[in-house]
């Protein structure tokens, strides 16, 4: 149900605004910060922003008002990477990489990415609808209003139907608004079949019945040496654009795989992970219109040798957002926590990391028309902080700051007094 709301005096109102195309560069850590400011919020969509007295004046209505005195105000935030319905848990890996192990050492453990493949197949839907349920809930605490959920985990036709069908069930049981990815081609499958054979089973039977489905608003594949090459990412990214399903890509996750320059040469979203992306392919590729997602939190779980140079990035004019990448190695449930991450990990400004967590995380998502900042026409989508300027949530580390979640003028979580 669509809601009226207006949100008033809030000590800095970061309208984030949208200029038809993402933050990149200088912009990126541009708030278009509002003292004082106020938001109107009619059937769902922001009619008003700007200061309080003028909004106020201009909307003398019975709408509630939400007195956010001394709180900052945001547009509501994106998580834009995430993999939350799986079975089991691999919390025993994390272990073994502290003690030294690489991923080679923990697959021949019986650990990793198949693991949960196996665990997913095995378990009833019940379970792991419930599993997405309690992410979700998770999640929503702090303060996400769009949250994206990928599939993954099933490798297979079915499987992953499944957990599409699945994903959309739990979907129901909660208020933030979800998008839902295919995942098909996330990694090699273990059971015999080549990557090539599995590449045509993605193309000739997975993505017609994906699209028959109905359920999925993007693809989302693995560009990752020992998975699948540069040339059959391209493969499928084409194969996608000829269906009309948007593209995102898994890149340079663990190893150089050439994934940034084939995300940006087939106009996908955006490419997630790029750890291993080198500096001279950055500078080589230069500004794009595919976001680049970065993962602190994961980055820092996996031990990697090295992190993503998120700041050549933004030099190069390349729009950045970040993310939890909660999936089933490790349950990263705050984006806020990955905001001030994502400080101290890849030294960006707290406006630099906010921008990259709303409007960039909306246009990596291809849902910028109406999210991702507070201006006139989109949905009402807020996330209210405790604190008075955006900078706190990066000083603020794990700080439980959030609020509440707005969306379309409904608030949908709020913090216990």
């Amino acid at each position: 149900m669509k809601g009226n709301l207006t949100i008033v005096h809030a000590k800095s109102l970061a309208c984030v605004s949208d200029g038809n195309q993402p933050r990149a560069g200088r912009a990126q850590g541009e708030l278009n910060i509002i003292p004082d400011g106020a938001v109107a919020i009619r059937e769902g969509k922001i009619v008003a922003v700007g200061r309080t007295d003028r909004v106020l004046h201009d909307f003398r209505d019975d709408a509630p008002v939400l007195d956010a005195t001394g709180k900052t105000v945001l547009p509501g935030l994106v998580e834009c990477h995430s993999h939350p319905i799986f079975a089991g848990n691999r919390h025993w890996e994390y272990v073994r990489r502290l003690e030294g192990a690489d991923g080679r050492e923990i697959r021949e453990e019986g650990g990793g990415i198949w693991s949960t493949i196996e665990n997913t197949r095995r378990a009833d839907d019940e379970a792991l609808v419930r599993q997405a349920v309690r992410a979700f809930e998770q999640i929503a605490s702090g303060g996400v209003t769009t949250l994206e959920v990928k599939s993954g985990y099933g490798l297979d036709r079915d499987g992953e139907l499944r957990l599409l069908r699945l994903l959309k069930e739990a979907s129901k049981q909660t208020r933030m608004d979800i998008v839902f990815t295919f995942l098909g081609a996330h990694i090699a499958p273990q059971d015999g079949r080549s990557a090539e054979a599995f590449v045509a089973s993605v193309k000739n039977e997975m993505l017609p019945a994906v699209l028959e489905q109905g359920i999925a608003e993007s693809q989302d594949l693995s560009c990752e040496n020992g998975d699948f090459s540069k040339e059959q990412a391209k493969e499928l990214i084409e194969c996608s654009h000829a269906l009309g399903l948007p593209v995102r890509v898994h890149a340079d996750a663990s190893s150089d795989s050439l994934g940034w320059r084939t995300a940006v040469e087939g106009n996908a979203l955006s490419a997630d992970h790029l750890t291993y992306t080198p500096d001279a392919e950055i500078q080589a590729v230069g500004a794009t219109r595919t976001v680049a997602v970065l993962l602190p939190i994961a980055e820092q779980f996996y031990l990697d040798d090295r992190k993503a140079n998120g700041r050549l990035f933004m030099e190069n004019n390349v729009p950045v957002a970040v993310a939890t990448d909660y999936c089933s190695s490790f349950q990263a449930t705050s984006l806020p926590l990955t905001i001030a991450a994502a400080c101290s990990w890849f030294r960006f400004t707290p406006a630099q990391a906010i921008v990259g967590a709303t409007l960039n995380a909306a246009y990596a998502l291809g849902k910028n028309r109406d999210r991702g900042s507070l201006d006139v026409g989109k949905r009402g989508d807020v996330t209210i902080f405790n604190c008075e300027h955006p900078n706190q949530l990066g000083t603020a580390i794990g700080a439980p700051l959030v609020e509440a979640a707005i969306s379309q003028g409904n608030v949908i979580w709020q913090a216990t007094k």
